[in-house]
């Protein structure tokens, strides 16, 4: 079979482009182009073309999902693990839900989990075993740039985040990590990397000298995440001048 469509789990060795390769660090610098260029675009545009880009943006997303399954069906290498459990993969639906409903407690879910986690698998890749020109490299690095991108707009659109929103995300994201944990008992999988943290990922440094016991340190990167996220918004609405 061609390079061009092995995925992670089924290329043989030593075809990986790498962490920080001049491949990666394209990737990277493509992304801040279009995070800054479509995020300006998007500040610029009256509230009707900013629907039309929130759709766009929503629909890619999902054909983006299925080229994927398409593609792995096809070629006789889909797994249970390509199930759409994963946050990153629950953040198309939200950007979906968010963009048919304006539900405000998804777009906090958007803004506190779609863009740090999908922003971390942007720096941190657990796919750099595949070359560069691979159809699975591109729609790995394709689908979590809009991730990143959807809450991206909503900032340039004037998104704030408050914590009260957060607060009770923090119960939905605790009851889906419960469900989550019986589902990869049952397929055998590591949907939320609960099974183990995934090569490159700095979770695996962690599991090297801790074992098992770096899934204690998910409330604590949260939290680290977090703190500043919220801190930092709220301090520049109080400096505000009052009307």
């Amino acid at each position: 079979m061609s390079l061009w469509l092995y995925t992670s789990d089924h290329i043989p060795d030593g075809y990986g482009m790498g962490t920080f390769s001049p491949g990666h660090l394209f990737w990277l610098a493509v992304s801040l182009f279009i995070f800054i260029f479509i995020g300006r675009m998007y500040k610029a545009s009256d509230e009707k073309r900013r629907t039309r880009m929130r759709w766009i943006l929503a629909i890619l997303m999902i054909v983006d999902e299925i080229y994927k399954d398409v593609l792995t069906i096809a070629t006789g290498q889909w797994l249970w693990e390509y199930l759409p459990l994963h946050l990153c993969s629950i953040s198309i639906f939200m950007a979906f839900i968010y963009t048919a409903t304006g539900n405000r407690l998804v777009e906090e879910y958007l803004y506190a989990v779609s863009l740090p986690t999908a922003t971390m698998a942007l720096v941190f890749p657990d796919w750099m075993n595949l070359p560069f020109l691979n159809l699975m490299n591109f729609h790995s690095f394709t689908i979590h740039i809009m991730i990143v991108l959807y809450p991206v707009m909503l900032l340039y659109g004037g998104f704030r985040p408050d914590t009260k929103y957060l607060f009770r995300l923090i119960s939905f994201i605790v009851l889906y990590g419960f469900l989550i944990y019986f589902v990869n008992q049952v397929l055998d999988t590591n949907f939320f990397f609960m099974n183990g943290a995934a090569e490159g990922n700095p979770l695996s440094v962690l599991e090297k000298y801790v074992g098992g016991w770096y899934r204690a340190a998910f409330p604590v990167i949260a939290l680290i995440v977090w703190l500043p996220m919220y801190y930092f918004p709220s301090r520049a609405l109080r400096r505000q001048p009052r009307p």
